[in-house]
């Protein structure tokens, strides 16, 4: 008998799991592992193009065993602009959301923090989600110079942590 994610042929987690990996494990142990054609330690994130639209317009619905208002994304990297327009919206770049991510005394990745704004930049109106894009760093893994179709995935493939911070209710 199947359960209701395996039905529909979503990735699920054991019943009381929750998926909210740190920022260095997420690098680690699932992008690099994507980027390597490795087995995940959960086959939980969907791969999808985050800069395409509107958060509010992802498959939201195929992130399925985190914690509330985050989900996560394997997605083509962004570009290095500043902003990424949209029809009806744009990311900005945080310059405060960006920096290097260490695990066991490692640089492994960089995180780069991305707003996103409803309206023409630089005008737009700031909405309550926000994107941080995690990319591996290239020194970490030993990739042949020759496999091109890897640095390829190692340029371009990022995870994304999509989060939608709803302001607190006022009394």
């Amino acid at each position: 008998m199947f359960s209701a994610g395996q039905a529909l042929n979503r990735p699920t987690l054991p019943a009381g799991y929750r998926f909210s990996p740190n920022n260095d494990d997420l690098i680690v142990y699932y992008l690099m592992r994507k980027i390597l054609g490795q087995q995940l330690p959960a086959d939980v994130i969907t791969t999808t193009d985050v800069y395409a639209s509107s958060p509010d317009k992802l498959p939201l619905d195929d992130f399925k065993g985190g914690v509330p208002n985050e989900w996560f994304f394997f997605s083509t990297r962004s570009k290095d602009d500043n902003t990424i327009a949209l029809d009806g919206g744009y990311y900005a770049i945080d310059p405060e959301g960006a920096g290097p991510i260490t695990w066991e005394g490692k640089v492994v990745g960089y995180v780069k923090t991305l707003n996103f704004y409803q309206g023409s930049s630089p005008n737009g109106t700031e909405t309550e989600w926000m994107v941080e894009e995690l990319r591996l760093n290239p020194e970490f893994v030993p990739v042949n110079n020759d496999d091109r179709s890897t640095q390829a995935k190692i340029e371009n493939l990022v995870a994304c942590k999509i989060s939608r911070v709803q302001p607190e209710p006022e009394w």
